[in-house]
């Protein structure tokens, strides 16, 4: 899925929004995906456009101080998740509202440790409609970076 997300990113990110749901689908398999690749994508983008990010942004207009994970909620992360996590917030490259909504998204995973590359998905998920520069790079780096790479 991550190949039609980052096909979606080059293609369509600057424009003024998606074709509808059908041409979309239409156009990624003319573009060469696979049926289950096409859903996934599609049905990560319905997700996007149904978050209220609204009570997460509250958290951003007040003074917070450090964010500590539980031990409940380090449990679900594989160690390179954590890693990938605080590296997010120590660089502060994803708000205090951004970081609860992830680990909000987090919590309606399946049972079981929840991967990096999960993780990334679900950061993709809640940034992908940010739209600055810092963004920008973040996402191209998640959809095409490297393994490992290091958050400046």
């Amino acid at each position: 899925m991550l190949e039609v997300l980052a096909y979606l990113f080059e293609q369509f990110y600057n424009a003024d929004g998606l074709p509808d749901m059908s041409q979309l689908a239409k156009k990624l398999s003319l573009a060469g995906f696979e049926g289950e690749d096409i859903h996934d994508a599609l049905t990560w983008l319905s997700e996007l456009k149904q978050i209220d990010v609204a009570p997460y942004q509250l958290l951003d207009t007040k003074e917070l101080g450090f964010r500590s994970l539980h031990p409940i909620e380090l449990e679900r992360l594989t160690e390179e998740a954590a890693v990938f996590l605080h590296a997010l917030d120590a660089t502060r490259v994803l708000s205090a509202g951004e970081r609860e909504l992830v680990l909000d998204r987090l919590w309606r995973e399946p049972d079981g440790e929840v991967a990096l590359e999960r993780i990334k998905l679900i950061v993709l998920m809640v940034i992908w409609q940010k739209r600055d520069a810092l963004t920008n790079l973040l996402i191209e780096e998640l959809l095409f970076g490297r393994e490992g790479f290091a958050l400046h």
